[in-house]
């Protein structure tokens, strides 16, 4: 016998609750029942979506529900997943998952004291180019992470930080998996009352370094990710979806080829870069989905946990991670 939809509400139909409400309209075993936002020309989205609007999360029933997303103000984030987690009802709450370290901390102790599910929506970590490549990620050394963007004229109430730094840093942290040994940092605002560019330097435990830097006011966009560990450089561009594993030849690995001892005449007529890229590595573009939509498959992701009570790919406690980090840098830039 088929189970019956799980039934969602999204909270706060900003730009992000749109995509959000979309994709639950959307999915096969859900059921978008409501939509809460104090706007009430939100009207026309829950109309489209054929499901009713409140205008206070107060006037939804919890027994009604069988999760909630969560993309209102992030000030609002500890209050109402506070809310719903203290009812019992599992949530994916947006990034950054709350106002400060200390909210966060606190929606997770509640999230475990209640043994309910607590998502938090880092996206990238379901980007198809990332998904790709993370099977070859082994013991990465040295990563380096680049998200510049235009001014968004939204979601200003946080610095780049927490607005778009927090991606990289949830991403990096999920791939480390050592303790944070000392963070060196520098911010400055533009636009902003916060800041709107910052660069990150951190050292890990166990040795390994990432430089971050992530701006807000720039001319184009760009997000990439480069990694470098013992036996392949990779590299994923979040926007295009492509990543690309370079490993060294055979031969270099073996001895037979020292690239130090090699002159100008020696390469063949070959160009240095062509004769790097021909004779001495070997690279791999790992086959990505194209038909991937990394906000259905969050949203997939979240209603496969609620059914079936397995931990989410980033949890409460991922998001609390990206959250101690972004407060360590801002810290270290002198923001707080």
């Amino acid at each position: 016998m088929a189970s019956k939809p799980l039934r969602f509400a999204v909270i706060g139909a900003g730009h992000l609750g749109r995509w959000h409400a979309q994709q639950l309209a959307g999915l096969e075993d859900a059921e978008l029942v409501a939509i809460c936002d104090p706007d009430p020309a939100r009207q026309s989205l829950a109309d489209l979506h054929g499901c009713r609007l409140v205008t206070d999360h107060l006037q939804l029933d919890a027994a009604e529900l069988d999760g909630v997303t969560i993309a209102a103000p992030t000030t609002k984030h500890r209050e109402l997943a506070g809310h719903f987690l203290e009812r019992g009802v599992p949530c994916l709450v947006e990034k950054p998952m709350a106002a400060s370290a200390d909210e966060a901390r606190e929606l997770c102790e509640l999230a475990e004291a209640k043994n309910v599910i607590l998502q938090v929506g880092h996206i990238e970590r379901f980007n198809p180019a990332l998904r790709a490549v993370t099977p070859r990620i082994q013991d990465p050394q040295f990563l380096e992470a680049v998200r510049v963007a235009p001014y968004p004229f939204r979601a200003t109430d946080v610095g780049v930080v927490l607005d778009l730094m927090i991606h990289d840093l949830e991403i990096i942290l999920s791939l480390v998996r050592h303790e944070i040994k000392e963070v060196r940092a520098w911010a400055m605002p533009i636009f902003s009352e916060s800041e709107d560019l910052a660069a990150a330097w951190i050292e890990f435990e166990n040795g390994a370094c990432a430089q971050v830097k992530a701006v807000r006011t720039a001319l184009r966009s760009e997000r990439r990710l480069r990694i470098y560990q013992a036996d392949a450089f990779i590299e994923v561009d979040f926007m295009e979806r492509e990543a690309k594993v370079v490993r060294r030849d055979e031969r270099l690995l073996r001895g037979e080829i020292k690239p130090s001892d090699l002159k100008p005449e020696d390469l063949g007529g070959l160009s240095p870069m062509d004769f790097v890229q021909n004779k001495l590595v070997s690279i791999e573009k790992p086959p990505v989905d194209p038909e991937a939509n990394p906000l259905r498959d969050e949203l997939i992701s979240f209603a496969a946990s609620i059914r079936t009570g397995m931990a989410p790919k980033v949890g409460g406690r991922d998001g609390l991670r990206a959250m101690e980090a972004a407060e360590m840098v801002r810290k270290a830039a002198g923001l707080t």
